[in-house]
């Protein structure tokens, strides 16, 4: 049994709702700029066109809690259709201990993060920074699987896009070590946030996360 599906009513990842949550601060911005009824509806009307863009397969009941995205004018209706939206959201797939130490088992005296102070619904991926190690450890869903990928990471402060949620931020250059072939390795990496957490909150494509990991095993 999946654990992820905690209930059936939740249907959109993080990264999605990170997406509908811009759409709702687009709007927010619309209205306390704009007075022009006609573009303020245009405005909401486009956003919920990117909505629908993004999950083409809403049922009714998922379909009418997002039509609510057009009734938002101020940041406190905003606040409460996300706060309920969240609620929707399908978590990341929850590890233990045990389970992060099997992802990585070449890691000698591994670092394992705060797993009970994470909120899965808000994790595209999980990503921590080994301080003994001085290593960056990443988990991430690869083709129907869990994986554990670690590598070289710089972690002087540097503004750059990340490669993961394409926001200006502070990155580092991740550089792992992977096959190439049957006894030939090679380094590939990216750069990537620094603080993985606020990553997640920013990422809105998953198929960034996707690009990026099939660039490393190709």
């Amino acid at each position: 049994m999946d654990k992820r599906k905690t209930t059936k009513e939740a249907f959109i990842r993080n990264d999605q709702y990170n997406f509908i949550a811009r759409q709702v601060s687009h709007i927010i911005n619309a209205h306390a700029s704009v007075n022009h009824k006609d573009t303020l509806d245009g405005v909401k009307l486009h956003a919920f066109s990117k909505v629908e863009e993004i999950l083409p397969e809403m049922n009714e009941v998922q379909e009418t809690l997002l039509n609510r995205l057009l009734e938002i004018e101020e940041e406190i209706e905003a606040e409460a259709f996300l706060s309920e939206l969240r609620q929707y959201v399908i978590p990341f797939r929850r590890v233990s201990k045990k389970t992060v130490e099997k992802l990585f088992p070449k890691a000698k005296k591994l670092q394992v993060p705060d797993i009970d102070g994470m909120d899965f619904k808000r994790l595209s991926y999980i990503g921590w920074f080994d301080t003994r190690a001085h290593k960056q450890h990443l988990i991430v869903e690869y083709q129907g699987k869990l994986k554990g990928i670690s590598g070289v990471f710089d972690n002087s402060s540097t503004q750059g896009i990340c490669t993961l949620c394409n926001s200006l931020d502070e990155v580092g250059l991740f550089v792992t070590r992977v096959k190439s072939g049957k006894e030939t390795y090679v380094n590939r990496g990216n750069y990537i946030c620094k603080d993985s957490q606020a990553c997640n909150e920013k990422l809105t494509d998953r198929r960034k996360i996707e690009t990026f990991l099939d660039y490393l095993f190709q």
